[in-house]
């Protein structure tokens, strides 16, 4: 089973490269972050002819997460967080969320404490699947270690001593992050970042203890990054042995 997670950065702007992507890779469930776009608007019929089902929690010009799986799509739940930013369903015999974890915006602002907040309540849920097996995959907003971020001795966004630390605590749970060294996951739009590989790992799978076992490989989709008009996030995938 091939499973993908991708902060797109508007699935209406990228549905092209959305195509490509799962055309290549042809995974069975894709986990999208940042679609931007109310449920009503969300362009389904290019995905459906793919052969995805689809649950999502949109958003108007904002934040939006969403499931495709080529599995009936089963417990929804999207009650995690007032904003799209969280959706849960049992797909292909496994639980899988697709999480959006709030930028920051600034080192001790109302959204940093904000995203401080969401990544508690976070460990609360991987607590709660914690014997079941469950793959969270998304844009968690945070480089976990010194490595994951091009410039060093940083300790801005996303690279601070307490983001750090909130993602320490979702590891400690027994949670694994089995891409951390695959390498960055998004670079910015500005000057030549992908070109000169001045990138951030903030895109990750955390495994639950179960799912560990049936974990085979997996590694980021760096080609999505240098496509046409493309999401400055590059796809990130796993590959689990489990045929539901």
């Amino acid at each position: 089973m091939k499973i993908i997670s991708w902060n797109v950065n508007s699935i209406r702007a990228r549905i092209d490269n959305f195509l490509i992507v799962a055309s290549k890779e042809k995974p069975d469930i894709i986990l999208l972050q940042e679609t931007r776009v109310e449920n009503s608007l969300f362009p389904r019929e290019p995905l459906e002819e793919l052969g995805y089902n689809i649950a999502m929690y949109g958003q108007k010009g904002r934040n939006g997460v969403a499931i495709c799986s080529k599995y009936l799509l089963e417990e929804v739940t999207t009650d995690f967080s007032k904003e799209a930013r969280y959706i849960e369903a049992f797909t292909g015999g496994l639980f899988v969320a697709s999480i959006y974890v709030p930028n920051g915006q600034e080192v001790d602002t109302e959204q940093y404490f904000y995203k401080l907040d969401f990544l508690k309540k976070l460990k609360d849920k991987f607590l709660f699947f914690k014997n079941e097996i469950f793959i969270a995959g998304g844009d968690y907003n945070v480089a976990p270690y010194p490595k994951d971020i091009y410039i060093v001795g940083y300790e801005g966004i996303a690279g601070s001593p307490r983001e750090r630390h909130a993602m320490e605590e979702l590891r400690a749970t027994g949670y694994l992050d089995p891409l951390e060294n695959n390498g960055f996951t998004w670079w910015s739009y500005r000057r030549r970042d992908f070109q000169q590989d001045d990138g951030f790992r903030i895109d990750q799978f955390y495994l639950s203890p179960q799912a560990q076992k049936l974990f085979s490989s997996g590694g980021v989709l760096r080609y999505a990054r240098g496509l046409e008009r493309p999401s400055d996030h590059a796809p990130i995938f796993c590959i689990m042995n489990l045929h539901p």
